[in-house]
Order: structure tokens, then C-alpha cells, then sequence
């Protein structure tokens, strides 16, 4: 394993561990009887999915077990939202959803061994990936009404950020243009988020209730 792969693989894994931050999110939300946004779990989930099947299309041992682990913690992630719902029903729809979302996917790549599929494939993973990124994105509305950007979590973002420049990296060595430009362009959204929590700070966590309301995009 290169140096290159040893780097991306632990970003990953650090980046996919700190999401595990929202747990703790949920568990505050259920109490004070308000919400916390699924987009992002979600998109993790089926991220995750999409890219272990990418992985092992391309005979590619990094990409895949990174992935393993990340659909073991968005797993995690998702049983919180459910353990801690108010609406139950919508959040086993919302993981159905997703699920059969990937396996759609999957299995179309699967079942086809012609090129444009697997080119087709790829873009879904790219799309996918970004969706994840730029889903903290929806709640700048809601930042720039408060002038507080509590809601972002910077840990999140920052692992994030440098997770997706090593991977743009990764993908350029590897010349595969699949892994370098959604990287690439993930890196660029991560570096706007972690602007806007400089910018902005974080008046509500800082001061320490932790209880942020994050209305429920999705």
C-alpha cells in the first residue's frame, strides 16, 4: 500500500468516525422535541454503497474497505435517527428510499459489463458524493438569518476537506477522473463551509447547551 493510499485510507476513516458526532445531535433534538437534517446521513449511506461496489468493480482493496466501514457507520447513524424519532415511519421510509436506491444502482452496474455502464456508475457515485458535501449547504439560509453558523459542525467539515483534497491526489496518481473531480470539487465546497464557520463562529455552541436546532430539509 502506498503513502498516498495509507493517507486517504485514514482521512476516510477519521472523517466517517466524526460523523458519528450527529448521534449526539439527535439524542438533544429528541429531548427538546426539534429536529436534525437526514440529508446527510442518507447521502452517506448510499455513498458508501456506491463506492464499496466502485471499489471492487476496479479491483480496488482501499476504495472498498474505507467503504465497508463507512456503511457500518452511516448504519449506526440512522438507527440513532430512528431510535430517537418522533415519526418512526418516516425514517424507515426515508432509509427504505435510500436503500433501494442503491441497490438500483448497483445492480444496474452489476448486470451490465458494457463500458458505458460502468461510466454511467461512476458519475451516480460522483453525484452522490457531492450531495453528501454540499448537503450542510442547505442550511446557509438558516446561518445567515442567525449570523451564527452553530449548526455546521467544523470537525466534520474539516475532515472532510482534507479527506477529499488526499482522494483528488489519489484519484490524479490513479488517473482516474471519476475519484479527481468530484474530489476536487468537494474539497472547494468543504473549504466554503469551513469559510462560512470562520466567518460567522458558532455563538450557540460555544455556548455549551449543544442544542442546535437543524431544521429537517429532507
Amino acid at each position: 500500500m502506498t503513502l498516498i493510499a495509507i493517507a486517504a485510507s485514514g482521512t476516510t476513516v477519521a472523517m466517517i468516525a466524526s460523523q458519528l458526532t450527529v448521534v449526539g445531535h439527535v439524542r438533544r433534538a429528541y429531548s427538546m422535541k426539534t429536529s436534525v437534517a437526514m440529508l446527510q446521513p442518507l447521502a452517506s449511506f448510499v455513498s458508501s454503497i456506491l463506492w464499496l461496489k466502485y471499489g471492487l468493480l476496479r479491483n480496488d482493496h482501499v476504495v472498498s474497505l474505507v467503504n465497508v466501514f463507512g456503511v457500518c457507520v452511516s448504519l449506526w447513524i440512522l438507527l440513532a435517527f430512528w431510535r430517537f424519532s418522533h415519526s418512526r415511519h418516516s425514517v424507515e421510509t426515508r432509509v427504505l428510499l435510500a436503500l433501494f436506491v442503491s441497490m438500483v444502482c448497483v445492480g444496474f452496474v452489476t448486470m451490465s459489463d458494457q463500458v458505458w455502464a460502468h461510466h454511467v456508475y461512476s458519475i451516480m457515485c460522483c453525484v452522490v458524493s457531492l450531495v453528501f458535501l454540499a448537503s450542510p449547504l442547505g442550511q446557509l439560509g438558516q446561518v445567515l438569518r442567525a449570523r451564527d453558523a452553530s449548526v455546521l459542525l467544523p470537525s466534520v467539515t474539516g475532515l472532510a476537506f482534507a479527506n477529499n483534497v488526499v482522494w483528488a491526489i489519489y484519484g490524479h496518481v490513479h488517473s482516474d477522473p471519476f475519484m479527481f473531480v468530484p474530489n476536487t470539487v468537494g474539497a472547494a465546497l468543504c473549504f466554503v463551509q469551513l469559510a462560512v464557520i470562520a466567518w460567522y463562529g458558532r455563538v450557540d455552541a460555544k455556548k455549551g447547551d449543544g442544542a442546535v436546532e437543524m431544521d429537517n430539509i429532507m
